[in-house]
């Protein structure tokens, strides 16, 4: 079995909210997962929410597909990647265009978004930010699949570059050859 599990984080927008996880199961069926409010800066925001508990079958050949949903003050936010929905693959992430949320400041929820997530019981992956210059975020993503204790194949190394609500991949390549990462400007 192979789990997936997040941290995504939230803008403090009021303090009554909810933060859910909408992911298609191995059989095709769309379920929610609500994350759980673990920890925010002293100065409030963004908070961070974990979530986990997304079981697929080790052998499933499709991507982990999902969106977040972000309930507060009496609104509801949706960030599904422009209606496309997010994967999540061991041999890869696949991103399109994130939607904006104009008017109230909260442009978009994937950019506060690190994931988290358990190809199976021996390996835990974190995206870890990448040195970067301008108001541009970078995450370097490991990416495995299990072919035995401590072994894995297809592992490849994601550089993403996150701007306001353009996020790119940068590069996709095995993880020791990962080039350096040009600067992005505003």
């Amino acid at each position: 079995m192979s789990e997936v599990s997040g941290v995504v984080l939230v803008d403090n927008i009021a303090h009554d909210k909810q933060v859910l996880v909408h992911y298609r199961d191995a059989e095709g069926t769309w379920r929610v997962v609500p994350a759980r409010y673990d920890s925010a800066p002293p100065w409030g925001s963004p908070e961070r929410w974990v979530f986990s508990g997304i079981i697929y079958p080790a052998d499933y050949p499709e991507p982990a597909r999902f969106a977040i949903q972000y309930i507060v003050a009496g609104r509801e936010y949706w960030d599904n990647n422009e209606q496309h929905d997010y994967f999540l693959d061991p041999d890869g992430i696949v991103f399109g265009d994130a939607p904006r949320f104009g008017v109230d400041r909260l442009e978009r929820i994937v950019e506060f978004v690190g994931w988290r997530y358990r190809m199976d019981v021996m390996k835990i992956e974190e995206a870890m930010p990448l040195p970067g210059r301008g108001y541009t975020a970078r995450y370097k993503v490991t990416i495995g699949r299990s072919v035995g204790p401590g072994r894995y194949s297809h592992v490849r190394c994601v550089a993403l570059a996150v701007r306001g609500a353009d996020v790119s991949v940068l590069s996709q390549t095995v993880c020791d050859s990962l080039p350096p990462l040009d600067p992005i400007t505003p």
